[in-house]
């Protein structure tokens, strides 16, 4: 069925006192990175897309946009070279070249069918003319997907959620019935941006900084001249779309795990005495081996590195708008180590309690702040260092302890106004060589496994095989631990 294309106009963006005197805003390191590391064939924006049922409401979805944009001030600026003051946030109402109003909403009605089987499509947003953030809807009268492109510039995954949370609960405040529970927050407090480079911590973990340093210098050697293995990509014979940026090339996979079998994955982990985001990460390093294997020689010595995102929250961004306060661990395997499972987990286990005791997302800043310092440093990095990691794995771990509002529940889902928030899913960009990126996220028990992969290297077939036999090889796993229990 053709879908009907509707626009409202946008309101005249307002500059209110606190946003006139904190912009121009340098960039921090992290966004630098990210705006170095964006290119027309590999753009750094990701998804966050939400599953609803009920008649949602466009006029009321518009409303609550135009009242987010201007709660976050990095979701209505650009960015622009300022001589003497390098790469900055500029609200868009002050550039001439500004292609785009912030608060951008592409809606289109259809049938059921038409959005239960609508896949977002990659998207590029320069940020020197448009804002970072923009909105599709397909709706039917009963069901609809709402889908957000984030530019990584303007925030981290964390920060996306934030904004969908922030989004739906607006929109649930203006559409819930009289007297029903209504969604409730917190209004961001703006000049706390400034603080989103602040990754104080306390003294106890600066001084077990300080002791590690011969640590850290051995893990800013290994990640640069550790070469990893890239993910075997689709056979030459099978059809790929030509070079430069990707046409029709999907921005999300979905796929979800039951709750009976999630609770049997967190049942295997415990059994390893590991985090089920061990078992997740333990996992994943397999799957890829096996991949590879089919097409790729093994001989068991190549390295395998996921590169995990890791937030740097400290309680002083509670209520800042929505930023980047991340930054990576790296996790570095030789692909024989993924023989022995046990081994492999308690070694990963152990690294991952290091990453979070010490702050281990620290040395990753460190590298960006220095390469920042050294004309074109982070392009010639990022241009040499062809193959960064194998691929991202990122566990949100609760979808809604990551929003931090509330919403009225119906079984463990979110009421926002008259819709029904069914499943929530989202998923990073990926790089040159860096193929794929995998998001798990739970929500209402169950779990959400979400993929991008490099659409110029593994076709939309591979794509969805890869994420379908990453899922099947998770669901084997509890179920063979549940057939040994039964036994």
């Amino acid at each position: 069925m053709a879908g009907r294309r509707c626009r409202l106009s946008h309101p005249t963006q307002r500059l209110d006192a606190s946003t006139t005197i904190m912009f121009p805003l340098p960039l921090s390191d992290f966004e630098y990175y990210m705006l170095v590391d964006d290119r027309p064939s590999h753009p750094m924006v990701f998804v966050i897309a939400a599953h609803l049922s009920g008649a949602f409401q466009q006029a009321a979805l518009q409303q609550a946009l135009d009242e987010l944009v201007q709660c976050h001030p990095f979701l209505r600026c650009c960015v622009t070279e300022i001589q003497g003051r390098g790469w900055c946030w500029t609200p868009a109402t002050t550039i001439a070249t500004a292609a785009q109003p912030a608060g951008r909403l592409d809606w289109i009605d259809g049938d059921e069918a038409s959005v239960s089987g609508f896949v977002p499509q990659v998207r590029s947003i320069d940020l020197t003319s448009e804002t970072g953030l923009q909105v599709v809807v397909r709706a039917s009268p009963n069901s609809a997907r709402l889908i957000l492109y984030i530019h990584h510039v303007c925030c981290d995954g964390i920060g996306g959620l934030q904004i969908l949370g922030e989004l739906l609960a607006r929109y649930g405040q203006k559409t819930a019935a009289a007297g029903a529970k209504r969604p409730v927050f917190d209004e961001p407090r703006k000049e706390l941006l400034l603080e989103r480079e602040n990754y104080d911590a306390g003294d106890a973990t600066v001084e077990r900084q300080k002791k590690s340093l011969r640590k850290t210098v051995g893990k800013i050697s290994r990640l640069l001249f550790r070469k990893p293995v890239t993910l075997a990509p689709t056979v030459a014979s099978a059809a790929l779309p030509s070079a430069g940026a990707p046409a029709s090339a999907p921005a999300i996979l979905e796929a979800v795990i039951s709750i009976a079998t999630h609770r049997k994955l967190r049942g295997v982990a415990a059994r390893h005495d590991v985090s089920i985001n061990d078992l997740f990460i333990g996992q994943f390093l397999l799957h890829i081996r096996r991949w590879n294997s089919r097409t790729q020689p093994d001989n068991g010595k190549n390295w395998i590195r996921l590169s995990v995102p890791v937030s740097m929250r400290t309680r002083v961004h509670d209520q800042m708008p929505v930023a980047n306060v991340v930054s990576y661990a790296f996790v570095t395997r030789r692909q024989h180590e993924c023989d022995d499972m046990d081994a492999l987990l308690k070694s990963i286990h152990r690294q991952t309690n290091d990453v979070v005791f010490n702050r281990e997302g620290i040395v990753c800043l460190k590298i960006f702040k220095v390469l920042r310092k050294f004309p074109r440093g982070m392009k010639m990095f990022l241009g040499l260092k062809s193959c960064l990691s194998t691929a991202v794995l990122a566990n949100i771990g609760d979808i809604r302890r990551r929003f931090s509002g509330r919403f009225p529940l119906n079984n463990g889902k979110w009421i926002a106004g008259n819709v029904l928030v069914e499943r929530l899913t989202g998923v990073a960009p990926v790089r040159p060589n860096t193929r794929a990126a995998v998001s798990i996220g739970e929500y209402a028990g169950e779990l959400s496994i979400s993929l991008r992969t490099d659409a110029s290297m593994i076709n939309v077939a591979d794509s969805q095989r890869f994420l379908q036999e990453f899922v099947e090889a998770m669901e084997g796993l509890a179920s063979h631990v549940s057939n040994i229990d039964e036994a």
